[in-house]
């Protein structure tokens, strides 16, 4: 696998932000990725999501919530780009295949991946790829003792 640093522009940065303002409000994101359009459009952009406050809000509930703060934390220029939102869940073999490559949000990459090749994705910019640590329980558990 070859990473290449994608040469950053207004719109990537703005996708950037957007990554960062999302996983501050609603917590991290396992897979952050854009897949140019299918449309054959040359800047319309498939934006691709995944993380555990997605599988436990449940994917069709979370796109409307997606898209509002798209709408809020991009501008109108650069969210035009964006044609459609697509959750994915974090067991999906696709987030699972590219989890391992350590992408934390702020940074771009292009990224020469059989995981994408076997799935003909190319040309994405994965702007998160990372593993979720698992959140630790702030309920505090009951010890017994003998005194």
């Amino acid at each position: 696998m070859a990473f290449k640093t994608v040469v950053t522009n207004n719109f990537v940065e703005a996708m950037n932000k957007f990554v960062r303002a999302l996983s501050t409000q609603k917590g991290a994101l396992a897979l952050a990725m854009l897949v140019p359009s299918e449309s054959g459009l040359s800047d319309k952009w498939n934006l691709v999501l995944s993380a555990k406050w997605i599988d436990q809000q449940g994917l069709q509930a979370t796109i409307p919530t997606i898209s509002s703060l798209l709408r809020t934390h991009v501008a109108k220029i650069h969210a035009a780009k964006i044609g459609r939102i697509s959750v994915l869940r974090t067991t999906d073999m696709l987030v699972t295949d590219l989890m391992s490559l350590g992408i934390t949000p702020g940074t771009a990459y292009r990224v020469d991946s059989l995981a994408l090749t076997m799935r003909e994705i190319n040309d994405s910019i994965i702007l998160v790829a990372q593993k979720i640590p698992p959140q630790s329980s702030l309920i505090p558990h009951a010890i017994k003792t003998r005194a």
